[in-house]
């Protein structure tokens, strides 16, 4: 049976971990998947023996035939990220074994500078040197880095079998933030917007993830939450709020539509289903009109769940089990 191995932080929390976890443990039809973790959250002394003991680790794999991957996938975002993954695509390019790159990050473009920049100039020509076959999430961001870096393909976050609705009844004015705690996600935004929705609706009430301490009672500040707590979130609360500067396709935005919960987002993020409500970015007077409206007119569960069914993992790991194969059969013709 062939084998998918993915690298990349893995064991790091994190949307890109999660996606990791997803498609290994839910690999195509025909297919198996291993984990390899190349990131730990610490120091720049912890975080370069976890790349070294990555490195070490794959070099033993490709020299086994028993452990041996058919394709190494690798889950990259902007910057060192992608600096440390090169390393692991001319690993496998020179063992023969065909290499993904899969972009994940929300501000490569940024990164990457104009298209004829000289990181820009030189990301294309090891993607090519190394036959690397680069995806990224969404057709927006085709037409963002093709420019850039070459052809690319798309595909979808997916979203796991366990993410469902609930028949229970929602509260109804319950404001959900889920992210790690770092500037970019918006979460003092957030607090700053749900502030002046209270004016009007006293009873509003917030929970964020990532941040464990608030500056106000009616905000559940809950650090860092279990999948199975996160899921009652998104089946329990009224509407989730997405503020970021920066995402490339926001898995939480997806679980939410499965779960039927309306979401609100910023206008960086691309290519959201158009169920997705998107306002300008710290924009706090349209913000603030739009989470009133959502939270006195809710948008109907049956659309965002409908529109949700294409990012299920049942329908990406098809799309998967196709992409593995044909760069496969397209290494074994070169």
């Amino acid at each position: 049976m062939p084998k998918v191995l993915h690298i990349g932080p893995c064991e790091t929390p994190g949307g890109m971990a999660n996606v990791m976890r997803i498609l290994a443990e839910h690999p195509p039809e025909g297919w198996e998947a291993d984990l390899l973790s190349s990131h730990v959250a610490g120091s720049p002394w912890a975080k370069w023996r976890a790349y070294r003991r990555a490195r070490q680790i794959l070099i033993q794999m490709l020299k086994d035939p028993a452990q041996r991957p058919d394709v190494v996938h690798l889950h990259t975002a902007a910057d060192w990220s992608w600096w440390r993954k090169r390393r692991f695509a001319q690993m496998a390019h020179k063992a023969g074994v065909p290499n993904i790159v899969h972009i994940h990050s929300g501000q490569f473009d940024t990164w990457l500078g104009i298209p004829d920049s000289k990181r820009s100039n030189t990301m294309k020509s090891f993607l090519k040197e190394h036959q690397s076959q680069t995806v990224v999430l969404g057709t927006r961001w085709q037409e963002v880095l093709e420019p850039h870096i070459g052809s690319v393909k798309v595909m979808n976050n997916p979203v796991p079998e366990e993410i469902k609705s609930s028949q229970k009844e929602r509260e109804s004015h319950h404001i959900l933030l889920l992210g790690r705690d770092d500037p970019v996600k918006g979460h003092a935004f957030a607090i700053q917007v749900c502030e002046k929705v209270r004016e009007l609706h006293p009873q509003l009430k917030v929970t964020m993830t990532g941040i464990s301490s608030s500056p106000h009672q009616w905000i559940s500040a809950r650090g860092w939450v279990s999948d199975s707590e996160k899921l009652k979130l998104l089946q329990s609360t009224t509407l989730l709020l997405v503020p970021s500067a920066f995402e490339g396709q926001p898995l939480v935005v997806l679980e939410a539509m499965t779960c039927g919960l309306q979401a609100l987002v910023s206008d960086r993020i691309h290519q959201t289903p158009s169920s997705v409500v998107c306002a300008p970015f710290e924009n706090i007077e349209v913000w603030v009109s739009k989470v009133i409206e959502m939270l006195d007119n809710p948008i109907e569960p049956s659309l965002l769940i409908s529109q949700s069914e294409s990012y299920s993992i049942g329908n990406i790991s098809l799309q998967w089990g196709r992409f593995y194969s044909n760069v496969v059969n397209l290494q074994r013709i070169e």
